[in-house]
């Protein structure tokens, strides 16, 4: 259901997990044993057992961001700090610097030869570099950073 948000989310630099199929009962009891805020945009809690999650109620990314960021402000949390591509998109991990001899055999040669500076998931082993789709997801932070300093919530 927030598969979108828990992405954008690790782009921003943010340790978030998605649950898994089957892990929607236990959402609230998972995240509060692993020190996570559950989050959500189903209305009913049904029976599931564990503190309340923030519920979004925002349709779109960016809005979700927004209003998630002023829920955890408005709970005496503290200001975002945003740190873009320090996680792996796909797992989570935090991103590792590789040099390109590490990474020689996982990217094209065309782009071994054109860069210096890459980065690995120790998990999964992707290998991420400022690339053209790079460029794309950077504007992407500038526009979510823009819109949490308009709210107020930078």
């Amino acid at each position: 259901m927030l598969g979108r948000l828990c992405r954008a989310l690790r782009l921003l630099g943010y340790d978030a997990r998605l649950a898994g199929p089957g892990e929607s009962p236990l959402l609230l009891v998972n995240a509060a044993s692993e020190g996570r805020v559950a989050v959500t945009a189903a209305r009913r809690r049904l029976d599931r057992r564990g503190p309340a999650p923030i519920v979004l109620h925002r349709p779109g990314c960016s809005a979700q961001i927004v209003e998630l960021f002023a829920t955890l402000r408005g709970t005496g949390g503290e200001s975002p700090v945003i740190e873009p591509f320090t996680r792996c998109l796909e797992c989570n991990v935090v991103l590792e610097a590789a040099p390109p001899a590490a990474v020689a055999a996982d990217v094209p040669e065309r782009i071994l030869a054109g860069r210096e500076n890459f980065v690995r998931c120790p998990a999964c082993a992707r290998v991420y570099w400022c690339g053209s789709h790079w460029e794309a997801l950077r504007a992407r932070v500038e526009r979510i950073r823009r819109r949490l300093d308009a709210e107020g919530l930078l």
